[in-house]
């Protein structure tokens, strides 16, 4: 007999699941596709233009592609979008990130994806965003403006298509997480 088997089963299983850590990160698959496409798009058109004015159009579509391939590239630079983990939960707008712990956010809404091309959204609501709202720079406070106006909530991510979430299961893994500190809500 050894000394794990003398053990009662209780002790030797945890029963509780430690919650993992969940993130909101930018898909690699659908920006890589995007970055290239959109490349070698401006590159044909590119290629194709003169000095015609036709050409000149040539040239303003290929402008154009080269810059949906450079905010595409971009994108796969970019990490997390949100990480969520037992102490609370932190938002990347732009360049600056935003955390706030679990006690002081009010609730955490979740908007599922609906089909194939909708995105989802988790909103998070917090019981005073005066404070963190404004310790942003101007530039950031612009975006969460716009997110206040776009979706109720000035922290808000995406997910669906261009955003995957590390767990399907979004409003489960958040509970969890969350530990009853704060209600997470599905939003139909």
């Amino acid at each position: 007999m050894t000394a794990a088997s003398a053990l009662h089963r209780e002790d030797r299983f945890d029963l509780e699941p430690e919650p993992v850590p969940f993130t909101v990160r930018a898909s690699q698959k659908v920006h890589g596709g995007l970055a290239l496409g959109s490349a070698m798009v401006a590159v044909g058109f590119a290629t194709s233009a003169s000095s015609s004015p036709t050409g000149v159009l040539r040239w303003i579509a290929a402008a154009a592609f080269a810059v949906l391939a450079l905010v595409c590239a971009r994108a796969l630079t970019v990490g997390d979008m949100l990480v969520a983990d037992d102490v609370g939960i932190r938002l990347r707008i732009g360049s600056e990130w935003i955390g706030t712990r679990w006690e002081d956010i009010d609730q955490v809404t979740v908007l599922k994806r609906r089909h194939l091309l909708d995105d989802g959204r988790i909103a998070v609501h917090l019981q005073d965003p005066g404070p963190i709202l404004g310790a942003m720079p101007s530039s950031t406070r612009k975006t969460t403006d716009a997110n206040r106006r776009l979706t109720g909530s000035s922290l808000a991510v995406p997910f669906g298509l261009t955003a995957r979430p590390s767990n399907g299961e979004v409003v489960q893994a958040l509970h969890m997480l969350a530990d009853a500190r704060c209600p997470v809500r599905e939003q139909l």
